[in-house]
């Protein structure tokens, strides 16, 4: 959650709760209009953790060597919230929002890491909303035991990322120069996770949990009951973000591919008011090195958030 300003690319580790490790290298698309060029994929074994050094140190053996690190942590890993942005100098937020936390969870100013993110809002003077950020947060001590594994493996991240911040970084790709939103959804181990973005900033995130092994083994009317369920879910979610940022119209809903939540975007598209989209990960991605993430959507699906956090490159550059 630092800001490494890198032009070149990155290796990403994801460690996503309920699945294993997977890992990609990403070079950073150097030409206007250009795509980055994915070098390597690869996952884990099914039941391997990241705390598995022999084979952290496999996984790593498929990327590119120098590249710098990039670990995304799973979402048991930290606390997002969203909080009222402390009216003090910029430089004064983190500590700010770190008291705000250490007095609600009771515990030491010193225990907690935190960062935060701006949830941007409409300029104007009839704009009377409170302003707001997100504020990510994890034990200093949980942290800093991971990284020594980490370490210990040869993993040495530069930068520390979440899930949504992510999958934020595919939407913002996604989104056309409009002034509409945008909304990706994605399927992971353990439930299904819905960003919303506008000008390329996260606004909104939900994650709808289900039960252990997901759609994997569900027999048709479980599935269905499910997806009704997330149907639902995203039509409040959309209704809330007109609501909350009437600036922000989505319209348009992207949905990555999973083969194990088959006819999902489908039943979405018959079910929902709203524009929807199966995403193809070779629009925004050169996939043309790694072939067996071309052809596989269950490898594409397991390192969506890896690829997501790689773009973090094309994000500092416009915003440099």
């Amino acid at each position: 959650m630092n800001i490494i300003f890198n032009r070149s690319g990155w290796n990403v580790v994801d460690c996503a709760d309920a699945a294993s490790p997977c890992a990609v290298s990403v070079r950073t698309a150097v030409r206007p209009g250009s795509r980055p060029q994915v070098l390597a994929a690869a996952a884990l074994a099914a039941g391997t953790s990241d705390a598995d050094a022999a084979a952290l140190r496999e996984l790593l053996g498929h990327l590119e060597r120098g590249a710098p690190a990039l670990v995304v942590l799973g979402r048991s890993q930290y606390s997002l919230r969203v909080l009222p942005e402390p009216a003090v100098p910029a430089r004064e937020v983190l500590t700010s929002l770190r008291w705000t936390l250490a007095t609600e969870s009771d515990s030491p100013f010193d225990d907690t890491n935190a960062a935060w993110l701006r949830i941007p809002a409409a300029a104007g003077p009839a704009v009377h909303r409170p302003r707001q950020v997100y504020t990510v947060s994890t034990p200093r001590a949980a942290l800093n035991t991971r990284l020594a594994g980490w370490r210990g493996a040869g993993l040495r991240p530069k930068v520390v990322d979440i899930q949504e911040t992510s999958l934020r970084n595919l939407a913002a790709a996604l989104e056309k120069p409009t002034d509409q939103g945008l909304g990706l959804i994605s399927v992971d181990a353990t439930g299904v996770a819905m960003v919303f973005t506008h000008h390329g900033h996260l606004y909104l995130d939900r994650h709808i949990e289900l039960a252990p092994g997901g759609w994997a083994g569900a027999d048709h009317d479980t599935r269905n009951r499910d997806y009704e369920r997330v149907a639902q879910q995203l039509v409040r979610s959309v209704d809330i973000v007109h609501r909350t940022f009437p600036f922000m119209q989505v319209s348009r809903v992207v949905v990555a591919p999973s083969p194990k939540a088959p006819g999902f975007a489908e039943y979405l598209s018959a079910q929902v008011p709203l524009q929807v989209e199966l995403l193809e990960l070779s629009r925004l991605f050169n996939l043309d090195s790694v072939p067996a993430l071309a052809k596989s959507a269950g490898l594409q699906a397991r390192c969506l958030v890896a690829l997501g956090a790689s773009l973090r490159s094309a994000r500092e550059a416009a915003a440099a």
